[in-house]
């Protein structure tokens, strides 16, 4: 069974999430990292299109189709993960869908997300800042009519959380099939939350309790809208915690927060992310300068601090577009 959140809380069954992944996703050594680093391989989630936000949409789509939808409504950046992997789904659903964009730094992977949701038939409408975009997004009039589902940047929302608390308990059946140890900490990239959010709450109710270390890779906040901090990962971790109705508390200790591998700002890149998309080449892993860079540049200073095996939560798509 792909959910076996649904193993576990049976009554999340009226949520009916849609199978658009291959799972489970494959946990792999990464032997030239360190002795005892590992890779969950979302980065292959899915074709045509890997990575992860299709384990969110999983659990979005059915929701889509409640509200009877016509048009998802979503924003991002101008080469957004989250908006290509959207506009795919919309296309293959026979759903319109409008991202409002805001710039990012230059690179061949944004140009080719681009022109992958122009050609998923995607309507780009771009903003000079994520502010703009933000505001394009909130105040698009189909907030007052019907047809129109707001999907927050990054395939983000409360249900969309379920994907990786339900991703962590299918980490935990692979533990228990003896296919890699335990981890004792989990790196994973942190852009829009839910991530690092979904899996801070496996962890802890599959008795696995994995520290979890979110890498930064977006503003703390814009303005008086919270961004990317420890705080609004918490929060939504929270509320996935409530829709299980889990008895006792949500350990916050389990979340640990680096804010040190942002370099100068979303997207862009550093010395630390270039030496890692180097480095994970060589393990055959595709990073990126905006996301798994950045995470991937954490792992080897965070398996060396701590003992025990260290788990790479890869989030970038894999195959060619």
């Amino acid at each position: 069974m792909p959910w076996p959140l649904l193993e576990r809380f049976p009554e999340l069954s009226i949520l009916k999430p849609s199978a658009l992944c291959s799972l489970p996703t494959a946990v792999e050594p990464l032997p030239g990292i360190g002795a005892n680093c590992w890779v969950k391989r979302d980065d292959i989630s899915a074709r045509p299109y890997g990575g992860n936000k299709l384990r969110k949409l999983e659990w979005i789509l059915p929701d889509i189709r409640r509200e009877d939808a016509h048009t998802v409504v979503t924003l991002g950046a101008t080469g957004t993960n989250a908006g290509l992997a959207t506009s795919l789904l919309c296309q293959k659903e026979g759903l319109r869908c409008d991202i409002f964009t805001f710039p990012q730094p230059d690179s061949p992977v944004v140009r080719q997300n681009r022109l992958a949701m122009q050609q998923a038939g995607a309507r780009l409408h771009d903003r000079g800042s994520l502010l703009g975009a933000a505001l394009g997004w909130y105040l698009h009039p189909g907030r007052l009519k019907r047809g129109y589902y707001f999907l927050y940047a990054g395939c983000s929302n409360p249900v969309a959380t379920l994907g990786y608390v339900n991703a962590m308990l299918e980490l935990k059946q692979q533990i228990d099939e003896g296919l890699c140890p335990a981890p004792a900490a989990l790196v994973v990239a942190a852009g829009s939350c839910a991530t690092a959010a979904g899996l801070l709450v496996g962890s802890q109710i599959s008795g696995l309790n994995t520290r979890i270390h979110a890498v930064q890779v977006a503003p703390t906040r814009l303005g008086p809208f919270s961004v990317c901090n420890a705080r609004l990962t918490l929060g939504m971790a929270h509320t996935a915690w409530q829709q299980l109705g889990e008895p006792g508390e949500l350990n916050p200790h389990l979340l640990h927060w680096h804010d040190n591998y942002l370099g100068k700002g979303y997207g862009q890149a550093s010395e630390l992310t270039r030496q890692a998309k180097t480095q994970a080449a060589r393990q055959g892993l595709l990073v990126e300068d905006t996301y798994s860079g950045k995470a991937f540049a954490a792992l080897s200073a965070i398996s060396q601090q701590q003992p025990g095996p260290t788990l790479f939560w890869h989030t970038f798509n894999a195959h060619p577009l």
